[in-house]
């Protein structure tokens, strides 16, 4: 029987690989079976990694004023290193997100989470009408189509924020599932918990949000400067 260079046959490479295959694949089933659970933060608040509310990933901007943009360097507080590719996140993206990981916390993240557009819209305080349920939609695939890097002085995440998401047409059913990469952000003191009475008071008020949420990320903030805000 022919040897390889290596001191295996052909026919015993094949097997070693398959081996290789079937390790590979159990590893993969088991690591999807972990139950991975956000941390849990009061009804009248909102969870976020830092890296989000002390960068400029959901920028303080009106949705006319968008950009696309690919591998761009985000402002970000230090301590962090903030690449996006996709189409700009803004306050109005942020605000869908929170709610969103809020649904989220009450199960093992990445599995679906189920919600009407009518409830979700009034649970951020916006009006149900048709034109409200398009921005929705549109908002949920921008967040589904974009690419996150973030680094920190532990880890690195790279993904989107909405991993899938289905619509019933009829219904106006939803089912999002988040990326279970996502905890990865929510170190033990790399995340904050929102006053949501508060940034609901806000809409339609960007800056005010982004100063909101940046502020809310520190125990004891410091003062910084008009050219860093």
């Amino acid at each position: 029987m022919e040897k390889s260079k290596i001191g295996f046959s052909p026919e015993q490479r094949e097997q070693l690989e398959e081996s290789r295959k079937r390790i590979l694949e159990i590893a993969r089933q088991r690591d999807e079976t972990t139950i991975i659970q956000l941390p849990l933060w009061r009804d009248e608040k909102r969870g976020s990694p830092n890296s989000f509310l002390r960068s400029a990933l959901f920028a303080a901007i009106q949705s006319k004023d968008r950009v696309f943009i690919k591998d761009a360097l985000i402002f970000s507080q230090q301590g962090y290193t903030v690449k996006f590719t996709g189409e700009q996140l803004n306050q109005e993206d942020m605000t869908v997100w929170l709610a969103l990981i809020d649904l989220a916390k009450l199960h093992p993240l990445g599995t679906e989470c189920s919600f009407t557009a009518y409830s979700i819209l009034k649970h951020i305080g916006l009006s149900v009408g048709g034109r409200e349920h398009e921005r929705l939609r549109i908002c949920i695939e921008r967040m589904t189509a974009c690419m996150v890097k973030i680094e920190n002085d532990r880890s690195i995440y790279g993904g989107n924020l909405v991993h899938t998401f289905n619509i019933d047409k009829d219904t106006k059913h939803y089912k999002v599932q988040l990326n279970r990469d996502l905890i990865r952000l929510f170190g033990e003191n790399d995340w904050t918990a929102i006053n949501w009475e508060q940034r609901k008071q806000l809409k339609n008020k960007p800056l005010s949000l982004k100063l909101h949420e940046y502020y809310s990320s520190h125990e004891y903030p410091k003062p910084v400067s008009f050219d860093f805000i």
